[in-house]
């Protein structure tokens, strides 16, 4: 499967965004309501995408180690690897939009390329393959359900204002203190989380990493790194 999900087709992130949007609006119209931070992903899944969604020790279903979730397009069933619920609410909430990320931007292509009479998983998403094109994709489409743009935005100009962070430094000249301190006084790697955080809080995204939103501010330019790119000259 991993060969499969290399050659699944590019995909441009304005794309992608596009269509998580077409889910969340999608849910609207079937529920009829605004959809609120934070994301009911869960709900998407089961009412609106109908998929059977558990919970299970996918390492020892499929036999593999570091398997975070798995689908089976045919069935439309979903299986969660269980040990994602005694961790924290983000990364539980970015698998299941990982997993509805594949739904929604490959099931079709991945179908296609099954053997007929094979009865494990179309789709198994590991750790490892993180950097494959098809598992970059899912995260991306995560990221914008779960973290839509106008609503993180809003967020952080709520905290910071409509002008964007700068991060020019890997470590806070504040040291100890930027941890006690507003992280905007000195943007820098070690108050990006604290950074995150307050976004976090300030939207609701309740059931979002402070990791994964730090990169989603990145993504939508709010909050800007020259530091890395500094410590490489």
């Amino acid at each position: 499967m991993k060969s499969v999900l290399q050659q699944v087709p590019w995909l441009s992130r304005s794309s992608i965004t596009f269509e998580a949007e077409k889910l969340r609006k999608g849910y609207e119209s079937f529920t009829g309501k605004r959809l609120l931070i934070p994301v009911p992903v869960e709900a998407i899944i089961e009412k609106y995408l109908g998929i059977h969604l558990s919970y299970d020790d996918l390492d020892e279903i499929l036999g593999k180690a570091d398997v975070l979730g798995a689908t089976w397009v045919e069935e439309k069933k979903m299986i969660i690897n269980s040990n994602l619920l005694e961790g924290a609410e983000g990364r539980q909430a970015f698998t299941l939009g990982h997993e509805a990320g594949h739904w929604m931007l490959h099931k079709d292509f991945l179908t296609s390329c099954f053997r007929r009479g094979d009865s494990g998983p179309t789709i198994v998403c590991r750790k490892r393959d993180s950097k494959i094109r098809a598992e970059w994709q899912a995260d991306y489409f995560a990221a914008c359900l779960l973290m839509p743009e106008e609503e993180v935005t809003r967020a952080f100009e709520t905290c910071y204002g409509p002008d964007p962070l700068v991060m020019v430094n890997r470590k806070s000249f504040l040291g100890p203190l930027a941890k006690m301190s507003h992280p905007a006084i000195d943007p820098a790697l070690d108050t990006a989380k604290g950074i995150a955080r307050e976004v976090i809080e300030a939207g609701g995204f309740s059931n979002c990493s402070k990791e994964a939103m730090r990169y989603r501010l990145e993504d939508l330019g709010l909050l800007i790194n020259k530091a890395e790119s500094r410590s490489n000259r």
